[in-house]
């Protein structure tokens, strides 16, 4: 896979966001797809995809926009969305002067916390009459921030040794982060699901509710592809068959087994046996707006 190139943004807050931008050499599409990380909107870093799934996309003529967003809880929640939007619309109207790209034609790829990133996004660029994407790819992801099981305890982390407080303390910066690994910040959410405490991570005082979409707006939704395991430990698979029979036009690949996000593992069938799903999809919308 070719290096990526890497650009830079200053949000109006004075936030620093980069983004990788991965061209296609052959077999051009002339579209972009915008890829927002998971880790629950408290980890994560925005190079996090695999590079054999990054390459499936590029082969297929797909460029491939990764992007950085701030991270909670040293962000919250209208922080993170803003910032975000802020990316999107820097992208539209800077592709070709900026980017080198022919156009501003894109898709909205996220999975999990990034999955639910681009739902918002939809949500927003449509409610302010901006291009709003082609298409969507929501990995394990949802729509709505006020899920139940996101405010109780989790049983499957609970089976994990409980973190300490003293631990989250030194996890926690002063400043926005914007690039968080694995290795550094997953205790932060593991702890926050253990103690039922995440959405309190990103909301603060704010009432979830409001950062959680209306199923009337989810109506009005472009061409949009799901994919989630039945067992999913993190996102119920149920959220996965609500947003299939909300969005029109919509598809849904199951996985049938105890995984959250079943494409980390690369040996994992599973996983490759998706992403090809989704780019012959894809294959198909492309051919159908063409016609």
């Amino acid at each position: 896979m070719n290096k990526p190139e890497t650009f830079s943004f200053v949000t109006e807050e004075n936030i620093t966001l980069n983004m990788n931008l991965h061209r296609a050499t052959s077999n051009r599409k002339n579209i972009t797809i915008l890829y927002f990380h998971g880790g629950g909107l408290l980890y994560g870093v925005r190079d996090d995809l695999p590079e054999m799934y990054i390459t499936a996309f590029l082969k297929a003529g797909y460029d491939f926009l990764a992007l950085d967003y701030p991270l909670a809880p040293e962000s919250k929640i209208d922080l993170i969305l803003e910032s975000a939007l802020q990316l999107v619309l820097f992208y539209l109207q800077n592709s070709e002067q900026v980017f080198s790209l022919q156009n501003n034609n894109y898709l909205l790829l996220g999975r999990s916390a990034g999955a639910y990133l681009a739902l918002m996004m939809c949500n927003l660029l449509l409610k302010n009459e901006v291009l709003p994407p082609m298409a969507i790819i929501s990995l394990y992801g949802y729509a709505r921030l006020d899920e139940t099981a996101f405010h109780t305890p989790s049983k499957h982390y609970n089976k994990l040794a409980s973190v300490p407080a003293e631990s989250i303390a030194k996890i926690i910066s002063d400043s926005p982060v914007t690039y968080g690994p694995m290795n550094l910040r997953f205790s932060l959410y593991i702890k926050a699901r253990q103690e039922g405490t995440w959405i309190q991570h990103l909301c603060g005082k704010e009432n979830p509710s409001n950062y959680s979409l209306p199923d009337e707006q989810l109506n009005t939704f472009p061409p949009t592809l799901l994919a989630a395991a039945t067992l999913d430990p993190d996102v119920p698979y149920k959220i996965s068959k609500t947003l299939r029979k909300l969005i029109p036009n919509s598809h849904l690949i199951t996985i049938y087994k105890e995984a959250h996000d079943f494409d980390r593992d690369l040996k994992d069938e599973s996983g490759k046996a998706t992403y090809a799903e989704i780019i012959q999809w894809l294959e198909t919308m492309h051919s159908t707006l063409r016609n």
